[in-house]
């Protein structure tokens, strides 16, 4: 009994998951649940507040540090 209640829910959840995948025409394995508009507003909108420039300029920062900081250490060996 437990194993055929466990196989109808698996059924039913892959049978679910490639539906919605179907129906949205992407491929089967995709994540039916996953919204790429989220991405690209949130993208836009972190660009428009010039969060994205002000992450590369502290990379680049930290980078330098970085740099040094292993310079440093080979130095000493």
């Amino acid at each position: 009994m437990k194993l055929l209640l466990i196989s109808i829910l698996l059924s039913f959840t892959v049978g679910l998951w490639f539906g919605i995948n179907i129906g949205k025409g992407d491929a089967l394995y995709e994540n039916p649940l996953s919204d790429p508009d989220v991405f690209e507003e949130a993208h836009d909108s972190a660009d428009d507040q010039g969060l994205i420039d002000q992450g590369k300029e502290y990379l680049e920062d930290k980078k330098e540090v970085m740099k040094d900081k292993v310079q440093d250490m080979v130095e000493k060996l």
